[in-house]
């Protein structure tokens, strides 16, 4: 345990703890940024499966190039927390599951533009 200025405990950083949180983020961002242009492309051209199809891409390059940064870069084999079992492969099992979630949001803007037009 370290001690500050003041004598007061601090806590050591701890690297790990940090990778998890970073790979958490990751996914988020990658499920904010699919959705992000999904959406936009569905309202330009009208088509929700091209909206899923692109966001599906994006999340493919997106959270692949996260597996190959994470894996090569700091070493990560396995993640911690609640999707420890799945290791470093977490990334590529939130493909599907993003844009699942993406294809429901599609729906939920498709109705909301279907009832704003009545």
């Amino acid at each position: 345990m370290k001690y500050g200025l003041f004598g007061e405990k601090k806590s050591e950083f701890n690297f790990w703890g940090g990778i998890v949180i970073a790979a958490y983020h990751t996914i988020l961002i990658s499920l904010v940024v699919s959705t992000l242009f999904s959406i936009w492309l569905f309202k330009k051209k009208g088509n929700k499966w091209l909206g899923v199809l692109i966001g599906f891409c994006i999340n493919t390059l997106l959270l692949s190039v996260a597996t190959i940064i994470f894996y090569k870069v700091y070493n990560v084999k396995e993640v911690e927390g609640l999707f420890s079992n799945l290791g470093i492969f977490v990334f590529v099992f939130f493909i599907p599951i993003i844009t699942c979630i993406n294809f429901y949001i599609l729906e939920f803007v498709k109705s909301k533009n279907i009832l704003s037009n009545n």
